[in-house]
């Protein structure tokens, strides 16, 4: 019973919002009570958005009283992906720092990502196949000097 308190207390999280511990169902930042608020206030938000296309932000900050820093993170988040965003929603991309309204990159940026990451797959893949050819000439010509010496010592022990 003690052990199942310990590991219990040991999976505890702080939730960012409200800071009271919880006990996490993956990889959740927020406690269940401050997670249904925040969706039922991200539900709001949408409605409000789709109802005032390229509303600011500050006035869905005001109207949600929610902070423009919470604003943008959901943003990130993707939270508002697919509705007409005002500019000042933006950040700036990873890579090029042009302003993006949802994810890590800009679409352009993060095509040059996945096509990097294909070619340095496929760079890979070709390094091992030349790596394994290596290996296997390096063993045939071993097995090969070894199977030579074996013919040499055995006709030698023949020949005496």
């Amino acid at each position: 019973m003690e052990n199942e308190i310990l590991n219990d207390t040991e999976n505890l999280k702080l939730c960012h919002s409200c800071g009271n511990p919880f006990t996490p169902e993956g990889e959740e930042d927020f406690c269940w009570k401050c997670r249904h608020s925040r969706n039922s206030k991200e539900e709001e938000i949408i409605a409000y958005l789709r109802a005032h296309p390229g509303v600011s932000i500050l006035e869905v900050s005001r109207v949600s009283n929610l902070s423009t820093k919470v604003l943008l993170q959901m943003a990130h988040e993707g939270r508002f992906k697919g509705l007409y965003l005002n500019r000042d929603f933006g950040y700036p991309c990873g890579h090029c720092g042009k302003l993006i309204t949802f994810g890590t990159y800009c679409p352009e940026c993060f095509e040059a990502l996945k096509k990097d990451a294909k070619n340095l797959k496929n760079a890979t893949f070709i390094a091992q196949a030349k790596k394994a050819k290596k290996s296997k000439e390096v063993a045939e010509e071993r097995a090969s000097t070894f199977s030579n010496g074996m013919q040499d010592e055995i006709k030698s022990r023949i020949k005496n």
